[in-house]
């Protein structure tokens, strides 16, 4: 994987494969690096958003001397979103109506692990 289209591709592959339906490659300051979602006007919010509940997570674990979170999954009637972080600069979010936690897990660690590498060599 070499560029942001094969990243975008990575995220399609969340829809089509996890039901992922809204994912998004997003820097930890909440600048949107590549995404997949239905309304490209909500791209900013979705991302600054995202970055912002993963960021305040991080904090209350290590606030409580616990080791960051490797996953963030929230449930509503509306979907569940779900983070990860991407090593130290990036996370991976996403919004599912499936609600196979398994899944979900499998397809973001896929994709987290295909995105690293990219991110790293830039």
């Amino acid at each position: 994987m070499s560029s942001v289209g094969d990243i975008k591709n990575e995220l399609k592959k969340l829809s089509t494969e996890h039901k992922i339906e809204i994912s998004a490659i997003v820097s930890r300051s909440g600048v949107p690096i590549a995404w997949n979602v239905p309304d490209e006007s909500m791209v900013e919010t979705f991302a600054t958003l995202s970055a912002t509940i993963v960021g305040a997570a991080e904090v209350v674990y290590t606030g409580l001397g616990k080791a960051p979170p490797k996953r963030i999954m929230i449930d509503s009637d509306g979907g569940t979103f779900i983070a990860t972080p991407i090593g130290t600069k990036a996370l991976l979010v996403g919004i599912s109506s499936n609600r196979d936690r398994a899944s979900l897990s499998s397809g973001l660690d896929a994709v987290a692990n295909a995105v690293k590498g990219v991110l790293s060599s830039e």
